[in-house]
């Protein structure tokens, strides 16, 4: 694992606060799902990212030695994950036809630059193939909720973004913050074979944050 070196905290809450004013649109955004008319089934997803127990924008690309020793001692370092809470209403609450199981089968998110980060690195895209099962209420106008755990940044575009930021090929602040937005697209078919999808996204930082104990 990379052995990466301390940057001042004063200098990151100072970034993110910028972040955070400036970046419209910062937190879950659900752009729709397709395939209603098929399944029966109003659909919307809600990403939430984690790490080490916690909910954060903020993704750490480089693990900090929190101590000298012997022997070392590293900060936490591992996949950014993210809570998936999947919502499911039925197009016609009144239906006499019993809506079928749903099976999200894989799920891609694709990285974009903010346009306050446009000289950062790409962020390679991630597709991940998954069995999430959603089981939508039978009648009436309630809404069945599921939740899952999936991958918000994992350790590969973590250390591939460090690498890219340290070459000196892209423009870089202090603590090599840039801003993105991860959009979801889920995909899967209920018991009938009827295909459907799902899009959210989320804003969020990645650099050099320090999370030593």
């Amino acid at each position: 694992m990379k052995k990466r070196s301390f940057f001042l905290l004063s200098f990151i809450f100072i970034i993110s606060s910028v972040f955070f004013y400036g970046c419209g649109g910062g937190g879950p955004g659900s752009p729709g799902s397709d395939g209603s008319d098929k399944t029966g089934v109003i659909l919307a997803a809600q990403i939430t990212p984690t790490y080490n127990g916690e909910n954060t924008y903020s993704v750490d690309a480089f693990q900090a030695q929190c101590d000298e020793g012997p022997p070392p001692v590293f900060e936490f370092f591992t996949d950014h994950g993210a809570q998936f809470t999947i919502t499911a209403r039925l197009v016609n609450p009144d239906t006499t036809f019993q809506p079928g199981n749903l099976y999200i089968e894989k799920y891609t998110i694709k990285y974009f630059r903010s346009t306050d980060s446009i000289g950062a690195p790409p962020i390679e895209t991630d597709v991940r193939y998954v069995t999430m099962k959603i089981t939508p209420l039978q009648s009436g106008t309630g809404t069945s909720v599921d939740i899952y755990s999936g991958v918000f940044v994992d350790l590969v575009r973590k250390d591939k973004y460090s690498d890219d930021m340290l070459s000196g090929r892209y423009s870089s602040s202090l603590a090599f913050i840039n801003n993105y937005t991860a959009v979801y697209k889920f995909e899967g078919k209920n018991d009938f074979g009827e295909k459907f999808t799902i899009e959210a996204q989320w804003d969020f930082q990645i650099g050099n944050f320090v999370n030593c104990s």
